[in-house]
């Protein structure tokens, strides 16, 4: 019997018993499990289904948005600062003689032109600064001017009318706040430093309160020349204010100076001022002053 053939009928029969659990007959040849080079696949992959393309979405426009007017806003108005100074404490009161030489207090500028900018020509022509103190019975300033032509023909009422001295106090600077104008707790004082010379005939007027309008004799000042202007010195009674002293005190205040080139006409041609908004019948623009 030919080998080959016998072995392709065999092999069949092998499987098939193999597969239902029989035994092989005896002499049959065994069959190798595997061939070598030849792997069965343990199972078949299922059909994958091929993606069809999606449909990608269109984005609907978006709609530009219609200009929106932004509103303006209209500022807070802020209050103008008043500026502020301190007043020192003076353990020995100065001679008010004019002299600067006992003075070591701060010294502060006046330089605001509040009145007739027109004919003021410049820092030569008027400046000032001025130092301030004060105790259990006076305030005290010292004032020092450089005025390119002292002129002072005018006196009393009219003083302001001539190269001099004015000096703002409010004894209840909160209440300025109401716009009411000048009060009874309003004051302004004039010192002439002298007529028709600095240092002669030396006078305080007082203007406000309308009520205790005239001189104030009992004002102390002193004033005398210097190379290129003058100097003043005044102790004013706190009686005057109707005012108690005391450290940490706040009252509004405002130092000004008054100019006159002209010998021969009395007018008040330019001011300059500690307080740049400094109105007179509006005390709110004066600046403060601390005791300390």
């Amino acid at each position: 019997m030919n080998t080959r053939r016998t072995l392709s009928l065999i092999a069949p029969a092998i499987i098939l018993a193999s597969s239902i659990g029989c035994a092989l007959p005896a002499g049959l040849p065994a069959v190798p499990t595997a061939t070598p080079g030849f792997v069965l696949p343990s199972a078949i992959p299922p059909s994958t289904s091929v993606p069809m393309p999606s449909e990608t979405a269109v984005p609907s426009p978006t709609p530009t948005p219609t200009a929106t007017a932004t509103p303006t806003e209209t500022p807070t108005p802020t209050a103008t600062a008043r500026p502020g100074v301190e007043a020192s404490f003076l353990r020995d009161q100065p001679d008010i003689d004019g002299s600067w030489s006992e003075w070591t207090t701060t010294q502060y500028p006046i330089r605001s032109v509040v009145v007739g900018k027109a004919h003021w020509s410049g820092e030569d022509d008027l400046r000032a600064s001025y130092r301030v103190g004060w105790d259990e019975k006076y305030l005290y300033l010292a004032v020092k001017v450089f005025d390119d032509e002292y002129v002072q023909n005018a006196t009393g009422a009219n003083l302001f009318k001539g190269d001099s001295i004015e000096v703002l106090l409010s004894t209840e600077p909160e209440a300025d706040r109401a716009g009411a104008g000048l009060t009874g707790h309003d004051y302004q004082i004039g010192i002439s430093p002298g007529s028709p010379d600095a240092g002669k005939h030396v006078e305080a007027y007082l203007w406000y309160p309308e009520s205790k309008a005239g001189s104030l004799t009992k004002v102390d000042a002193g004033a005398v020349p210097m190379d290129g202007g003058y100097r003043v010195e005044m102790a004013i009674p706190w009686s005057t204010f109707g005012v108690t002293p005391a450290r940490g005190l706040v009252l509004g205040f405002a130092l000004s100076v008054s100019d006159n080139d002209d010998p021969d006409k009395n007018a008040q041609q330019t001011m300059i001022s500690t307080s740049p908004e400094r109105a007179l019948d509006d005390p709110a623009t004066w600046g403060l002053l601390t005791l300390r």
